[in-house]
């Protein structure tokens, strides 16, 4: 025995140390493959999925949607076999791919012990569907089987048919809609989804009541520059008109519908009015979801009536030199200021709730200059400006919500402005020695504590007036201005609310 060890040894010592490394991890692969090759065919044998429910964008008649995924686990000490993957249903809306292939069904894939797999599933929207049909809901369960148990992940689409403005996939592309001075109304019950850059010009579009209007943002790439996608852009003879009603209203937002995009800003450009457009109309009309809600450009015209303009990454309302008259209006959780007037104008706010929480900028901007030459403002020219906000509600986060920048010497008569019954927050503007009286000049103002009552609830972006609110009752009311409030609800004839919203008691 002693000898046969000895001889073994020996025989050892010949090889080199790189061909011993070599010969011990093929052994190792060989013995490793062995116990990889090891399967379960146990009943009790579970896979895991990552999530339960795969739930999909809107998805808009024929243009499918993005692709989604799952992965699906092995917690088994050994490998299984998923003998089967199906759609549960033979005609889908579904397509998903489990080992590279797209196809309607997979057969033994295989998930080694400790490991996981990805399956990838697309939905396409029936563009046969009729109108009636739509919106929809679509449901079916992906279903996997191993070892003759079977467990489902459910596929969840929200789809609708819809017009496609100008055309599917044209992101990043500029269309123009024209109708040699006349006018275009988009009165089909399906929404319209736009594409790219939409310029209305030399024509006037009409949005009717219970219009959805959907923009696919984006980055768009030319050759020298990348920019912000979906864009409604009003040229110098173009007109845009929204006529919602209080029971009917027009929604113009992004096309991301599903609940986690609800809220977020910055989907879309936005809209804008180009110099010297209009005059333009918006009633019973929510815009959300945009990084400028609207801009309106130097001698343009804009009338709001009952407008929410919400959740944008920059202002909500951008006027620049020009007269915007607005009445029960709502702008909220925006990035920049919720309005931002520059460069003089002529305006007039009543019953509207500037509400800017989750930043220190400003609820209202108010200046009368331009600078011709940013960032040195060598170059700068002014206007008059002339606003005024009456029952009004301007509040949010800082304790300064007014900001006003007159370049010109006081009293010029460039800066003109009155705040008539308005609920407001200021702090730092009274220590200008230009606006230290500022709240004597007020016509009944109230200078309100955060702390102090006036939403119902800020984070949830409910914007009615909090029971308590300090706005109830605090306003006056107006000859010839709507006795109906942003919701359609009546306002008291005697003592009204301050804001876009009247209080009324929980039904």
């Amino acid at each position: 025995m002693s000898k046969r060890n000895n001889k073994s040894e020996s025989f050892i010592n010949k090889f080199p140390a790189s061909v011993l490394l070599m010969l011990l991890f093929i052994g190792s692969f060989f013995i490793t493959s062995c116990d990889r090759e090891e399967f379960t065919d146990s009943p009790d044998a579970e896979i895991t999925f990552s999530l339960d429910t795969l739930r999909f964008d809107t998805v808009f008649t024929e243009r499918g949607t993005i692709t989604r995924f799952l992965k699906v686990f092995n917690p088994n000490d050994k490998a299984v076999r998923i003998s089967e993957i199906q759609l549960e249903n033979q005609q889908s809306f579904f397509r998903f791919n489990a080992d590279g292939l797209p196809q309607e069904e997979a057969r033994d894939i295989v998930i080694w012990a400790k490991d996981s797999i990805y399956v990838f599933v697309e939905a396409t929207i029936d563009p046969d569907q009729s109108v009636s049909a739509s919106p929809f809901v679509i449901e079916e369960k992906l279903n996997f089987t191993v070892n003759g148990n079977t467990s489902s992940v459910l596929l969840e689409a929200y789809g609708q048919n819809a017009n496609y403005v100008p055309f599917k996939e044209a992101t990043g592309n500029i269309a123009l809609l024209s109708c040699n001075g006349g006018t275009v109304v988009w009165d089909d019950p399906k929404p319209y989804v736009i594409f790219g850059v939409l310029v209305i010009d030399d024509c006037t579009l009409i949005i009717p009541e219970g219009a959805r209007i959907h923009v696919h943002g984006g980055f768009a790439r030319d050759e020298d520059f990348i920019y912000n996608d979906g864009l409604i852009f009003v040229g110098a003879n173009g007109r845009l008109i929204s006529e919602g009603t209080a029971a009917d209203p027009v929604s113009i937002q992004g096309d991301r519908l599903e609940p986690g995009f609800a809220n977020q800003s910055g989907q879309w450009a936005g809209i804008r009015l180009s110099a010297g457009s209009g005059p333009h109309s918006f009633k019973y009309t929510e815009i959300k979801n945009s990084i400028v809600g609207i801009r309106a450009d130097s001698a343009t015209t804009l009338n709001l009536e009952q407008v929410s303009i919400l959740n944008t990454a920059g202002p909500g309302l951008l006027g620049i030199h020009n007269s915007i008259t607005a009445v029960n209006t709502l702008i909220a959780n925006n990035g920049g200021n919720s309005a931002q007037l520059i460069y003089g104008g002529n305006h007039s706010f009543h019953y509207t709730t500037l509400s800017n929480f989750g930043n220190q900028i400003e609820a209202l901007r108010i200046d009368n200059f331009l600078c011709y030459d940013p960032p040195n403002c060598d170059d700068v020219r002014a206007n008059p400006m002339q606003v005024s906000f009456v029952n009004s509600i301007i509040a949010g986060s800082g304790r300064d919500q007014i900001q006003i920048i007159d370049v010109t010497q006081e009293n010029s008569g460039f800066m003109n402005f009155e705040f008539d019954h308005t609920l407001l927050r200021v702090f730092q503007l009274l220590r200008q020695d230009r606006y230290e009286n500022f709240l004597e000049d007020c016509n009944n103002c109230l200078n309100f504590e955060l702390f102090e009552p006036v939403f119902k609830s800020v984070p949830d972006n409910d914007y009615r007036l909090d029971s308590l609110s300090l706005a109830r009752a605090f306003a006056r009311p107006i000859p010839n201005i709507t006795t109906i409030d942003l919701q359609g609800h009546p306002r008291d004839s005697e003592q009204p609310d301050a804001g876009a919203i009247e209080w009324k008691p929980e039904e």
